[in-house]
């Protein structure tokens, strides 16, 4: 959707009309909300009056306030100080030594803090100066107001406490606050002898515990020495040993591993049959006597029985005992290399696991010796660690020793000068000039809460009121289009009896221009074929519907283009009464099938023409809403380049609602300053509701103020029309 700037200026034109959504029950969203600067600086100009007034107001009540205050009731202030004796830390055999500045401030502060206690300001109002005051007689608790009452704050780069008193009787004052400077240092300077002792005798019995567990740990310190005379060689000696073990544990483990896995293998050729015909029980039966003397005789029998087969032929009886004798050979060549290859896996088997478990002996051996070795240099260190802890704890009570000694001896040289730790640097004489109130502090500060005052008020006014008053009004709070501003007749120089008629009595006034910027704008919103029958709808009665509708036709109709009025407001019609010369019927005959609608309408300018309300219905909402008004609507759009039609206010009765859905567009009319932005969008929801199509909002009766852009815009305009007037012909 267009939405136009946020400022008080004439309205540019829209390229792009959407329209709100149609949907029943859905309402188009407000703008997004924030308050630019723009708007702010608009607030304050406009509400200036407002800022003024608040301004003078208080600063004439805040100068008579102070004025009244310094006659009769001026406050007067006295002053004391006290010096404060910062300790110097000192150290034997060396230079003095001033304290960091940041115990200084804390030596300050302990002091001040110090004179607000009971003690000290009990003992102030005890002394006779202060009970002849008036001050005092005044008083029921004279302690708890003197504490409330008096000011106590250190002075930056110096070694000064300033007390401050302020009251109505300058007399009284410097009385009070010399007796509580007074009480403060006898009471600091008992405070710091007693002090000083109590924290020698704590750090004295510190000293003693320190001692004590000095000479425990020397005594277990010497101990372990004894102990271990050679502690430190040992440890570097076993994390040898334990290095040369753990080499050794992981060269058997290696070997365990590799035992392990021969093993393995061996079993798995066992399982798979393959180890018979292995080279290791080969070279077994190699090394088997009866085996080889079993294959030797073998070997002979069958070189007798080839050559005997030679000699003798095959079928000879000593072929056939050897053949035997060579059977019974075979088989028994056959067992033995059984029983042979059965006792070599035996034999490889029994090795590969005595060889395992030798190497799982020694690895268990080698693995005891190395924890063994391992807990001893566990030992070592620990009893290392003691020794070299103990070392440590001597040294640090030591330190210790000497911080109290230190101590001690400062103790000893600040008791020596607590006399002197506060003093009174500067005694309180009587004020001779007014405390306050002062004028150079009061008018200033008048003048600023005058000013905050002003611009508060001016935004409560402004957002209190929720009246739509301006264009970023429409765009900010109603989320439409701004199609165009009408001044209110009080902002222009021409003297128009009826605004209504102003285009056909004051044409080239500025209230006229306003509508040649809304034709423009309503020419260039969309198509001409989408915006032929307008509405001119508005929430409220009075909010001008007639006077937009009639005099935008004007325009209209004096740019050639054939424009038809037509009065729909069947509750209070008022076209019958701006063109006399119309006809006592009207569109209600029409709708009623009494007359033909052609004969109603009259030209009362050339392409201007109106059609009256007619006699009022009885059922006005059926009528506007019926198929027969459709019918008349398309056909006045086929014979008229615009047609406009005046309503009755949506928010009083619902003729517009059913109205609106059959025309091409929609133009609400907002009263500048009366119509709320709650009444519009309600307004604009019930129409999107019945599926109106929104062309935008004509912002009426436009207020400009002084110095603002439309005031400037007003003048502007006046002064060139009258330069723009060509000067009278000369007579001849």
């Amino acid at each position: 959707m267009t939405v136009v700037p946020t400022r008080d200026r004439l309205p540019q034109v829209p390229h792009v009309t959407v329209p709100v959504p149609h949907r029943a029950g859905i309402a188009p969203s407000p703008a997004a909300g924030g308050m630019s600067l723009g708007e702010i600086t608009k607030i304050i100009r406009k509400r200036m009056w407002v800022i003024i007034l608040s301004f003078l107001i208080t600063m004439a009540v805040v100068s008579a306030g102070t004025l009244v205050w310094w006659l009769f009731w001026p406050l007067y202030s006295a002053w004391a100080y006290l010096g404060v004796e910062v300790p110097k830390t000192v150290v034997l055999g060396g230079p003095q030594q001033l304290i960091p500045k940041d115990v200084m401030d804390r030596e300050k502060m302990y002091h001040a803090k110090l004179v607000l206690i009971n003690p000290v300001l009990r003992e102030a109002v005890k002394r006779e100066e202060v009970k002849r005051t008036s001050w005092f007689a005044r008083q029921d608790d004279p302690v708890a107001t003197l504490a409330e009452d008096l000011s106590v704050s250190p002075v930056a780069e110096a070694n000064i406490i300033r007390l401050s008193l302020t009251g109505l009787n300058k007399d009284d004052l410097p009385e009070i606050v010399n007796a509580v400077a007074e009480s403060y240092v006898s009471y600091s300077n008992d405070l710091m002898r007693t002090g000083h002792n109590q924290d020698s005798l704590r750090l004295q019995d510190e000293k003693r515990r320190q001692e004590a567990d000095l000479d425990e740990t020397r005594r277990q310190a010497s101990i372990a020495k004894r102990d271990f005379p050679n502690l430190r060689s040992s440890v570097s000696v076993h994390e040898i040993k334990l290095q040369d073990l753990t080499r050794r544990l992981g060269e058997l483990e290696q070997r365990l591993s590799e035992a392990s896995a021969d093993l393995a293998i061996i079993e798995a050729q066992e399982q798979a049959g393959a180890l018979a015909n292995s080279a290791a029980v080969q070279r077994y039966l190699d090394a088997d006597g009866t085996v080889r003397a079993l294959e030797y005789r073998k070997t002979e029998l069958v070189t007798m029985r080839n050559r005997l087969i030679d000699k003798l032929g095959p079928d000879h009886r000593q072929i056939a005992d050897i053949t035997a004798n060579l059977s019974v050979t075979d088989a028994e060549l056959e067992s033995k290399r059984s029983e042979g290859i059965a006792m070599a896996i035996r034999a490889i088997k029994s090795g590969a696991v005595a060889n395992r478990d030798n190497y799982t002996k020694q690895v268990e051996e080698q693995r005891g010796r190395y924890n063994e070795a391992l807990n001893t240099l566990r030992d070592l260190q620990a009893n290392l660690t003691i020794i070299e802890g103990l070392a440590a704890k001597e040294e640090a009570l030591t330190d210790n020793i000497k911080k109290i000694d230190a101590g001690l001896l400062e103790l000893s040289l600040l008791s020596k000068g607590a006399e002197r730790s506060v003093w009174i640097a500067a005694r309180a004489d009587i004020p001779k000039e007014i405390y306050f109130p002062r004028w150079e502090v009061m008018l200033p500060l008048g003048g600023f809460l005058g000013l905050v005052i002003g611009v508060v008020l001016a935004f409560v006014l402004e957002l209190t009121d929720t009246s739509i008053k301006s264009p970023s009004d429409v765009s900010r709070r109603v989320d439409l289009p701004l199609l165009g501003m009408v001044p209110h007749a009080e902002d222009t120089d021409d003297e128009i009896d009826d605004l209504r008629l102003a285009f056909r009595t004051h044409p080239g006034s500025l209230f006229c221009e306003a509508f040649r910027q809304i034709h423009t704008c309503l020419l260039f919103s969309g198509p001409a074929g989408r915006r032929r029958t307008i509405l001119i709808a508005s929430a409220s009665p009075l909010d001008g519907r007639t006077t937009i509708a009639v005099n935008l036709a004007a325009v209209t109709a004096r740019a050639g283009r054939r424009v038809l009025v037509v009065d729909t407001n069947f509750r209070q019609p008022m076209i019958g009464q701006l063109f006399p010369q119309l006809a006592s019927e009207g569109l209600s005959s029409a709708l009623v099938d009494q007359a033909n609608w052609r004969d109603l309408v009259a030209e009362v300018e050339p392409n201007f023409f109106v059609m009256p309300a007619g006699t009022l219905p009885p059922n006005p909402a059926e009528l506007l809403a019926s198929d027969q008004m459709k019918t008349i609507l398309v056909e006045m759009a086929a014979e008229y380049d615009q047609v406009l039609l005046d309503s009755a206010p949506c928010l009083v009765v619902t003729d517009a609602i059913g109205l609106s859905s059959m025309v091409d567009g929609v133009v609400m009319v907002v009263r500048a300053g009366v119509n709320t932005h709650g009444i519009v969008q309600r307004t604009r929801d019930m129409l999107a509701r019945v599926g109106a199509h929104m062309l935008g909002v004509v912002l009426n009766g436009v207020l400009a103020t002084p110095g603002g852009y439309l005031r400037k815009n007003y003048e502007t305009f006046y002064e060139y029309r009258q330069k723009e007037q060509l000067p009278a012909p000369a007579a001849k």
